[in-house]
């Protein structure tokens, strides 16, 4: 009872710096435990390429949004029999992404992106800032106060991308787009009725405030297709129902994994976490 007046009372003094000082604390503390961390190689993207490299069979990935490139090559490190198509719509950075990945033959850069429809968007793009490239209008505006020019660029659909290249199974599919993944997942509902995407990486944060999909939207999307979804820690992925407690736009990573996928949803989620 104490500890909870405590708790109504020093918010009351908000001119105090010390306590201002404290709650700015415990913001970051709280970003930290929520794994507020876009670096894949302390985030826990790297623990599930490392987890998938041990499953057995693993031929296709499709790295949509692959930027310079630095992700495919992790992921042709990791899993260097595995076929990985990375989808890079800017042609300055995509000409960075294949130096990249010059030295991994199984990493095949395509020249253009992947939407609900195929043919031209509007990619908003500068060059200072290659990582923050996107298809959504107003994004760069509000988040990183520029204003980068449009270029038009080529699109196509997952499935028929999966069509013409003979794809029939694609064991990950990892989306970077800044705010265009329904797009992108629209593209995939044959395969995704067909139970043939067995893992999709996404990002979730305040980007998906402006585009109106919400946690909730992935969950309600991807469920009926079969898809279990975890948050990424950097030791584990933790699946769980929807809980509105979890729209708080602190992602930086969520995972969704094929329910016919039980040895890898056992080893992602660890030991005694997954029935």
């Amino acid at each position: 009872m104490i500890k909870q007046r405590l708790l109504h009372l020093l918010p009351r003094h908000r001119d105090s710096r010390l306590l201002r000082r404290l709650d700015r604390m415990c913001v970051r503390f709280h970003e930290a435990f929520e794994n507020l961390d876009y670096d894949f190689r302390s985030n826990g993207e790297n623990f599930v390429l490392e987890t998938l490299a041990r499953q057995p069979g693993v031929e296709t990935i499709l790295d949509v949004g692959a930027n310079v490139g630095e992700w495919s090559a992790m992921a042709a490190r990791s899993i260097p029999g595995a076929t990985i198509h990375s989808f890079e719509l800017v042609p300055e950075t995509r000409e960075r992404l294949r130096a990249t990945c010059a030295p991994y033959p199984n990493v095949h850069a395509q020249p253009f992106g992947l939407s609900e429809a195929p043919g031209e968007v509007d990619v908003y793009y500068s060059p200072e800032m290659n990582a923050n490239a996107t298809c959504v209008n107003g994004i760069s505006e509000l988040f990183h106060k520029i204003h980068p020019p449009a270029l038009k660029a080529a699109v196509t659909t997952g499935d028929l991308f999966c069509e013409k290249t003979g794809i029939g199974r694609i064991d990950f599919l990892k989306m970077d787009v800044e705010g265009f993944e329904p797009q992108v997942l629209r593209g995939f509902r044959a395969r995704l009725e067909a139970g043939d995407i067995r893992m999709i990486q996404f990002e979730y944060g305040y980007v998906n405030i402006v585009v109106r999909f919400l946690l909730k939207d992935f969950y309600d999307f991807l469920a009926p297709y079969g898809m279990k979804i975890g948050k990424i820690y950097p030791d584990r992925v933790e699946f769980r129902d929807y809980d509105l407690h979890d729209e708080n736009f602190l992602g930086p990573n969520y995972l969704a994994v094929h329910e016919s996928m039980r040895p890898l949803l056992r080893e992602l989620a660890g030991p005694g976490r997954w029935p």
